[in-house]
């Protein structure tokens, strides 16, 4: 009998993990590489915002197939999760009670994709040719090879640049450390922003330092245009940016 065909996963996010239970259904072998300490990482960093879409849209069939066997209780459809609630009762028994748990590999950032006997300058065959991955654990740099890759790693650690042409706009990469990111990119609730530590404007000492501060909110989503009303409710003064 052949071996089974190999496909990396990149994040152990809800995409990624709900990738993997596709390719365990199909009869592949699943290897998720997850740059954080636990299953759901990014998803952890903005708990407290709401979902802007209820259970029956966020839990993936092929997963709730693999959960049924552990006892699982599927949340009621019609209510809208936090980012809390969808680790404590879809990510976390998904990644940790399901045949999943032995396939993933957290603290295991990727840092290297290529494909194995070819260099950038070779071309012909190339598609058939295996992948190999490098990832770093903590225990030096490790390698996997792989049929197929799919890259389920977001956008939380890797936000779209604020300048043109897809690069950084000139003082960005200074003004990253005090930069606020908007929960709207993952759960689009109005007006909520965090920073990297999750923690928002209305919470602690970060409202009190930030609540009279000028911002900038940059998109044109219907979540920054939330988040500009709300600054006016605040008395905050905002500048708009939009990429052309």
């Amino acid at each position: 009998m052949a071996e089974a065909k190999i496909v990396a996963v990149i994040g152990a996010g809800p995409v990624g993990l709900a990738a993997a239970a596709h390719v365990m259904e199909r009869g592949l072998r699943p290897i998720v590489l997850e740059a954080g300490d636990s299953a759901g990482h990014s998803v952890r960093q903005w708990g407290h915002v709401q979902l802007f879409s209820p259970w029956e849209y966020n839990i993936d069939r092929a997963a709730a197939r693999l959960l049924a066997p552990t006892g699982w209780n599927s949340p009621e459809p019609g209510l809208y999760p936090t980012g809390a609630e969808l680790v404590e009762r879809y990510l976390e028994p998904l990644a940790t009670k399901t045949a999943l748990a032995t396939h993933i590999h957290t603290s295991s950032r990727v840092t290297d994709i290529s494909r194995v006997g070819f260099d950038k300058l070779k071309t012909r065959g190339r598609e058939a040719a295996p992948f190999e991955i490098r990832y770093q654990n903590g225990q030096g740099p490790r390698m996997v090879r792989a049929d197929a890759v799919i890259d389920a790693s977001g956008t939380w650690h890797s936000p779209n640049p604020a300048g043109a042409n897809g690069l950084r706009a000139v003082g960005e990469t200074e003004a990253a450390g005090d930069c606020l990111r908007h929960a709207g990119r993952a759960g689009r609730q109005p007006g909520a922003l965090c920073r990297q530590d999750g923690r928002g404007p209305g919470s602690g000492t970060f409202g009190h330092r930030h609540a009279d501060r000028s911002r900038e909110t940059c998109g044109t989503g219907a979540e920054h245009q939330t988040d500009l009303a709300a600054a006016r409710q605040r008395s905050s003064k905002s500048l708009w940016r939009r990429r052309q």
